[in-house]
């Protein structure tokens, strides 16, 4: 009895082992589904990051031009163009192109015109024209439009995912517009 003993109490036994190797194997595999799920999810916060990035930095450079513009040229809800001096010389347009889903910026100074792309991936992108009452006018004339209001939302895609960012929108009055 003692030799039977010293046996059993000896080593493991095969249905020890193959427990032990299943709860290995479930532990790994819990630690693979917790690793890729944070991987997905930090790769689609860094996706939501650069968006409100680049929408921020949109916003902050058409607000500072459209404030320190002249005069509203020209309107349509999906391009402005203002101009910057009397004689007509230095002008800026907004423009977006629905197709390519870009936003872009347009500086035209003595008959030089350099582009820069604002914001990509738009989905959709609206400008609206507002008077000094901020009632809705597409007039440009005699400076009836002094606000411009902005909406736009963005979409871009981490790991096979897309995320899309919702801008709301943003007034911006014309300073220097009578």
């Amino acid at each position: 009895m003692g030799l039977a003993r010293r046996r059993r109490n000896g080593g493991w036994l095969l249905t020890e082992t193959l427990v032990t190797i299943g709860i290995g194997i479930t532990f790994l595999t819990a630690m693979t589904v917790i690793l890729v799920t944070c991987s997905v999810s930090f790769a689609e916060i860094g996706n939501y990051v650069n968006m409100d990035r680049r929408s921020r930095n949109a916003l902050d450079r058409m607000t500072t031009n459209i404030r320190n513009a002249k005069t509203l040229a020209s309107f349509d809800p999906a391009a402005l163009v203002f101009t910057y001096d009397a004689a007509g010389t230095t002008n800026l347009a907004y423009r977006y192109n629905a197709s390519s889903r870009v936003v872009t910026e347009e500086w035209t100074v003595s008959g030089a015109t350099t582009s820069s792309t604002l914001l990509t991936g738009c989905d959709s992108f609206a400008f609206s024209l507002y008077d000094h009452d901020l009632a809705a006018t597409t007039d440009v004339s005699a400076g009836q439009g002094k606000v411009i209001s902005i909406a736009w939302q963005c979409s871009g895609t981490a790991l096979a995912r897309t995320n899309t960012e919702s801008m709301q929108q943003a007034q911006i009055v014309i300073r220097n517009q009578p």
